[in-house]
């Protein structure tokens, strides 16, 4: 787990062509983060949907004149990086979030989707936004996570305190700049301030290591109603919040073959992969019990150890054996839309 629960949150890049001489380009550097960034160093928010303690900003700022590697970009999606593990820049200022600004430096591209923001002009006003034009832009596939088909609101707008209207993600940038622009201009939308498109690693599982296959050996049912597999390569972590990946979890057994993807947490009481896909890919047949006689009708029962079945009701013998339901591949299930971390691929599209 990150300390903050981010590992650069909202990090910006963007390249620039300067013609000043380093000197005058340093300086405006640091008005810049003077006049703009450093004030914003131990601002917070109450959450109105979390209890755990809200972590202070720590804002940062950095240059570099040459593109750091990408594998740090990679070692701050996957786990937990160290302000003093940072790659040196030209020039920076700030505390923690230089972090994540360097990782979004070093953002190799591989992976990429995009996201069309808008400001508000003010923020002590519930937002208004075209429901009209929200459930047209929610049958574009173009466009991701638009609504929540279980709670039929909007994904749209944050829910607390913020100075952003609402955020459009897609995977077409055409497609998600005509859906601003389609938003903005709406009867049923408020005044914005001001609309920006950016290209973003929301999506793109660039935080996920490779699927795990494992054999299932126990489930545990902890409180709360998460759920503990003990499986073949160590234990799978599956919480309430993940609603369809936590019951599929709850209905596995012993012998079952799963894959799942996830991070590992070290947290002590959670330590384990902390799933969020779950694929049950194989297992032992459900709901068994022995084979109706082909004759009788009846089920038919053990003969003894090595003698095969028998039919209470005639000579009709077989080989021992059970039936059942076999186990249908469940394909990858995830958590509800609003439950999936940023970078959360969507597998369902794949």
């Amino acid at each position: 787990m990150a300390k903050g629960r981010t590992r650069g949150n909202a990090a910006l890049a963007v390249e620039l062509d300067v013609r000043l001489n380093p000197s005058a380009w340093k300086n405006w550097l640091e008005q810049y983060w003077e006049a703009h960034l450093a004030t914003l160093a131990g601002q917070w928010t109450p959450s109105t949907h979390a209890s755990r303690t809200q972590v202070p900003s720590d804002p940062g700022l950095v240059w570099f004149e040459s593109k750091p590697s990408p594998e740090f970009y990679r070692k701050a999606v996957t786990g937990e990086v160290a302000l003093d593990a940072v790659p040196e820049a030209t020039w920076s200022a700030g505390g923690l979030g230089i972090i994540g600004a360097t990782a979004a430096v070093a953002w190799p591209l591989d992976v990429s989707t995009w996201e069309g923001i808008a400001w508000r002009q003010g923020h002590d006003t519930p937002r208004r936004l075209d429901e009209g034009i929200m459930v047209r832009l929610d049958r574009d596939p173009r466009l991701v996570a638009c609504r929540d088909p279980r709670k039929g609101r909007s994904l749209l707008a944050p829910r607390g305190t913020s100075p952003v209207l609402f955020g459009l993600r897609g995977t077409d940038r055409s497609a998600v700049e005509q859906g601003v622009r389609d938003l903005v201009e709406a009867q049923g939308t408020e005044d914005v301030a001001a609309v920006c498109i950016f290209q973003t690693n929301q999506g793109s599982g660039d935080h996920l290591p490779p699927a795990l296959e494992a054999t299932v050996e126990k489930i545990h049912i902890l409180r709360g109603g998460h759920v503990a597999l003990e499986t073949s390569v160590g234990t799978w972590l599956a919480f309430a919040p993940s609603d369809e990946l936590r019951h599929l979890a709850a209905q596995l057994t012993a012998g079952d073959v799963v894959r799942g993807l996830g991070l590992v947490s070290q947290r002590e009481g959670r330590e384990g992969l902390h799933l969020e896909a779950l694929n049950h890919v194989s297992g032992p047949i459900r709901n068994r019990s022995r084979p109706l006689c082909p004759t009788c009708d009846v089920r038919m029962k053990s003969a003894g150890r090595g003698q095969g079945l028998r039919c209470p009701s005639c000579t009709h013998r077989e080989p021992d054996r059970w039936v059942g339901t076999p186990v249908t591949p469940s394909g990858w299930v995830q958590p509800p839309l609003d439950r999936r971390r940023h970078l959360a691929p969507d597998l369902g599209a794949r």
